[in-house]
């Protein structure tokens, strides 16, 4: 007998294992791509719960130090009235719990946020801007005008002392994610040495820090 008889006399037994050969991989590949679509979507599953965790804990930061920075604002109320009222020792209290606010707990409220939203917004360049510019130029604003607070003539007059000042660390983490959007945009220059002269601090003091 011939090979080819040999074919023809098994053919059906060649096309049933073709058959069943195909099927065999055609079901393999769709439960391995099954799979891989399963792993995908728990991957995207995964992510979207991340990115929502993210979410909630920004939000939770973010509503820490405003509230941080409404007891700044309710002091600095009392400073006014007990300064009115020529009261040296509730004048003299008021400004060191003013300054101890701010440093201890708005500063480093403000901070936390600022090192979560630096992350989060890393890879999406005009969300970091707008970040910088909805809260780190406030924050650095709301320092200013604290520190002018405490340090105002008649203040210092009434209660005697030294001027309060603060260090250079406790604002690198705003002034490093101003110098990030730089490049791109001018007036973040201009606004940095505004509020660095503001608090106190020179530019060379900015660029020893990045040597």
């Amino acid at each position: 007998m011939t090979f080819w008889e040999i074919i023809q006399h098994d053919f059906i037994f060649y096309i049933i294992n073709l058959i069943i050969f195909v099927t065999v991989v055609l079901v393999t590949w769709l439960f391995a791509k099954s799979k891989q679509l399963e792993t995908v979507s728990k991957l995207k599953t995964q992510l979207e719960y991340l990115k929502m965790q993210q979410n909630d804990k920004l939000f939770d930061l973010e509503d820490k130090y405003k509230k941080k920075q409404e007891s700044l604002r309710l002091i600095l109320k009392e400073l006014e009235s007990n300064y009115k009222t020529n009261d040296k020792d509730m004048v003299e209290a008021r400004r060191n719990e003013l300054s101890n606010v701010f440093l201890l707990e708005y500063k480093d409220a403000v901070h936390k946020y600022a090192r979560l939203a630096d992350q989060y917004f890393a890879e999406y360049r005009p969300r970091h801007r707008e970040f910088v510019q909805n809260h780190i130029f406030p924050f650095l604003d709301t320092s200013r005008k604290i520190l002018s607070a405490i340090n105002t003539p008649q203040i210092m007059q009434m209660v005697g002392g030294q001027p309060i000042k603060y260090s250079y660390q406790d604002f690198d983490f705003a002034f490093d994610l101003i110098r990030k959007n730089m490049f791109m945009f001018d007036n973040f220059r201009a606004d940095l040495k505004k509020y660095m002269k503001a608090l106190g601090f020179k530019p060379s003091e900015l660029d020893k820090q990045h040597v």
